[in-house]
């Protein structure tokens, strides 16, 4: 997880709700959860069985959203809401039956909708508040008047998704754009700047799986984030449905009522036979156990596709569920195991109530989720503890939600086996990270003795009541492991004395405290709390050699138009200044990454180079790259003959030289060249030994090559420096920090 020096220090110049001023709404302390990113509160609970805060005189008289949202003023500094609810939008109000209700607050800044940040208000029936979880942040500094136009984002949006999914732009049709803001720290994913962006869901309108979200910079045109939607791998005779049989062709996707089989229950080709009985007891078993009528609660047909093609003649060997189609999908026998089918199906479920973004942790956990009702609804069939994901798939099973290091997932967060998944193969690692909560899920289940810490199981009644409910009323979009952890400890602690209902919709024994007990165990033993470990580590250059300190010749940190010692002039309008997030101050200067191109910053003037000098410079680097293919990079170079540039080899670096090779062959200016590339984790910084060029009047420049493929947010550069080194008894003339 990125230190605070890359969240920015306004956000932790918030002023913080403390626990002792919470005492002062609540009878006893309650349970508190703060954000590493933002430093703000992301759970309260109330202690043992205390409200976190009791209604006001004629509050039970008032709308849960106006009750949650008057609480939320009063404590509006936890949450870093600068203008109180009034930055606050109640948009989903629900209940559990059972006298509790729930509303959903999306969060604004100046009226744009900031993408994940949300907040989610338990209160019961006499308005009292029972719980407050949610992610918001309190430094947001954007202009909210985009420079590009929605027009221009669309087709920016369709033509990245056609590069990216293969497929003709012809093909795709784009929603209408939204501006929204992106904060990482709220979304997750990597360390990135806040932007205003377009943001954009794209599909197809033929055959190809397509279900794209798209966020498109509203200053600068480039694609900030893109990742695909498409998620993989009442009585049962009441639920609706219609089975699409492609016959292993690239056919009847979308599945439309004129395709459907007949007789999809009695059908003598198997795919189409289980995926219309698999589905039926995926539905039954969120009917009769919750009350859940099909994937939105409302009756809502269940619609599938099998034995389904992308490419003419090629085997599709996976299934998907898009929450564009509404509807399930299956390559031949990828419907045949009923896990798989109860694990497509909870997408759906997942795209209707948390809406979790299929990305980095809060992807991981809709995969889990889904994991996890699959082996619910195939337990229900079969009564066999098998913990096994697809064992009955034509490829064998894929996941050991008992033993994930089995399929080279994490059991915790500190596993060896936790991905960055850095080249974006799997939308930040969702089919590997699940295996985290896979492993609490055995553990909730059945028990066992795992990490220290032992688990006497609930058994399946149980476990998959903690788990709806934290999914339907718990969870939103951008939830990661630490919100999971917290849902899960408040799940329990709202069904304290409910029973759950079995595989018939009887209810069997209720929840107790020590339940509650063996809930924490296992978030303990899977280390729910902790930060994974996967970013890189920025390294930062040293300064000077010990006793000695920095006498600056020339020094740029980019926070004015100009500067009487040192002024970096963009040569192209692809490099701009970028406020609100930079190594120092408030600016840096950044070149955005998309298409083919090479660009430059560079110095006005040549610096008269002292002896003993260096060049060092701060920057944060998140360049195109698959794999260990790097499509882009940036090299500084330096003249001391007008209009003759030159690399600045790998001898002339200090600390952290370039650190890959461009890719031959991508039309790169630097193709086949070393560079800075790939993605650096943060803001880092580099040492250059100058001793070569000591008196002569020196240009520089930083230079940036591309390729056509891709998006990644770019290159930034901030606090340039020219700098000899003294004694430090000397007196010096400037510091670098």
């Amino acid at each position: 997880m990125p230190s605070n020096r890359f969240v920015g220090g306004a956000a932790l110049a918030v002023a913080l709700l403390s626990v002792s001023s919470l005492e002062a709404v609540a009878q006893s302390a309650p349970e508190i959860s703060r954000s590493s990113r933002t430093g703000l509160v992301v759970w309260m609970s109330g202690a043992e069985d205390a409200p976190v805060a009791k209604a006001d005189a004629g509050g039970a008289l008032k709308s849960p959203a106006k009750a949650a949202a008057d609480f939320l003023d009063g404590q509006s500094s936890a949450f870093g809401l600068r203008k109180g609810s009034g930055e606050l939008k109640a948009v989903k109000t629900s209940d559990d039956g059972e006298g509790r209700d729930f509303v959903r607050f999306q969060q604004s800044y100046e009226g744009v909708p900031i993408l994940g940040a949300e907040l989610n208000v338990q209160l019961d029936a006499g308005r009292n508040v029972v719980s407050v979880n949610g992610k918001t942040t309190g430094d947001v500094n954007v202009s909210t008047t985009p420079a590009v136009t929605a027009a221009e984002a669309l087709k920016t949006a369709i033509q990245s998704t056609a590069g990216a999914r293969k497929v003709s732009a012809a093909d795709l049709k784009g929603s209408e754009p939204e501006l929204s803001i992106h904060d990482a720290r709220v979304m997750g994913g990597r360390p990135a700047p806040v932007r205003l962006v377009w943001r954009v869901e794209v599909g197809a309108t033929g055959a190809a799986d397509v279900d794209e979200f798209v966020l498109v910079d509203a200053q600068n045109g480039r694609v900030v984030l893109q990742f695909s939607q498409l998620q993989h791998a009442g009585p049962p005779a009441n639920a609706q449905q219609w089975v699409c049989d492609a016959a292993n062709s690239v056919s009847k996707y979308p599945c439309t009522e004129t395709q459907i089989e007949a007789n999809p229950g009695s059908s003598s080709v198997p795919d189409v036979k289980q995926a219309f009985t698999f589905a039926e007891a995926t539905y039954d078993l969120y009917a009769r156990r919750f009350g859940r009528n099909s994937l939105d609660g409302l009756g809502q047909r269940l619609t599938s596709t099998v034995r389904y093609q992308r490419f003419a003649g090629q085997d599709y060997q996976n299934a998907f569920f898009s929450s564009q189609t509404q509807q399930m999908v299956y390559g031949k026998d990828f419907a045949i195991g009923s896990d798989v089918v109860g694990h497509e199906l909870t997408h759906g479920v997942t795209s209707h109530t948390s809406k979790l973004y299929y990305y980095y942790q809060s992807g991981a956990i809709n995969e889990s989720l889904s994991d996890a009702f699959g082996q619910f609804v195939q337990r229900s069939i079969t009564g066999k503890k098998e913990w096994l994901l697809g064992e009955d798939l034509p490829i064998g099973a894929i996941r050991d939600m008992k033993n994930p290091p089995a399929f080279n997932q994490p059991d915790k967060m500190t596993s060896t086996f936790w991905t960055g998944d850095f080249s974006f193969f799997d939308q930040g690692g969702v089919h590997t990270n699940s295996g985290v909560n896979n492993k609490a899920v055995y553990l909730i289940t059945d028990g066992g003795t795992f990490n220290g810490k032992t688990v006497r199981g609930l058994g399946l009644d149980k476990a998959a009541a903690l788990y709806y409910r934290v999914n339907s009323q718990l969870l939103w979009s951008s939830s990661d492991y630490v919100d999971l952890a917290n849902a899960l400890k408040q799940a329990c602690k709202d069904l304290v004395g409910k029973k759950p209902k079995d595989k018939s919709g009887k209810p069997v024994d209720a929840f107790t405290k020590k339940d509650c007990k063996q809930v924490k165990n296992a978030i303990a033993a899977t280390e729910m709390y902790k930060d994974p470990q996967f970013w890189p580590i920025p390294a930062e250059a040293k300064v000077c050699p010990s006793n000695t300190k920095p006498v600056n010749k020339l020094l740029e940190r980019f926070e004015a138009a100009s500067s009487a010692d040192f002024k970096l002039q963009p040569s192209s309008t692809l490099w701009a200044p970028f406020l609100g997030y930079a190594a120092s101050g408030d600016k840096n200067m950044y070149v955005s990454y998309g298409g083919l191109f090479s660009v430059t910053l560079s110095t006005t003037a040549g610096v008269a180079v002292p002896s003993g000098a260096y060049l060092r410079f701060a920057q944060y680097v998140d360049l195109y790259t698959v794999g260990t293919t790097h499509y882009a990079g940036g090299v500084v170079e330096y003249s001391t003959t007008e209009g003759v540039w030159v690399r600045v080899p790998a001898s002339m670096f200090l600390d952290n030289p370039y650190n890959v090779t461009v890719a031959a062959g991508t039309g790169n200016v630097l193709a086949g060249q070393a560079a800075f590339g790939d993605f650096s984790g943060g803001w880092t910084s580099s040492r250059i030994d100058l001793s070569s060029l000591a008196g002569k009047t020196v240009k520089f420049r930083f230079l940036v090559g591309t390729a056509s493929q891709g998006t990644a947010t770019g290159w930034m550069v901030d606090d340039v420096q020219v700098y000899s080194c003294k004694s430090s008894k000397d007196e010096v003339a400037a510091s670098p920090r």
